[in-house]
């Protein structure tokens, strides 16, 4: 596991997997499960993608830092 809690799955798993699978991971007994959530609607979906893409945005240093004060300031604006 990498300091950011990241997994690798070899290929020969994520065969039939396709970019983007949203799973539930639960951990018991030593066992981690992975099982895929289905059934999802279009705006979850949706949300999950706009997720990935703040993420994709803060791992490439592509964000805005704030103050306490700032970040509270712009809250309110939401």
């Amino acid at each position: 596991m990498s300091t950011k809690g990241q997994i690798v799955i070899p290929e020969i798993v994520r065969r039939g997997i396709e970019v983007g699978t949203p799973f539930v991971v639960s951990r018991e007994n030593g066992l981690i499960v992975l099982k895929e959530v289905e059934g999802l609607t279009k705006a979850e979906m949706d949300e999950m993608a706009e997720l990935d893409k703040i993420w994709r945005d803060v791992d490439s240093g592509n964000c805005e830092s704030y103050s306490v004060e700032e970040f509270f300031k712009q809250m309110k604006k939401w």
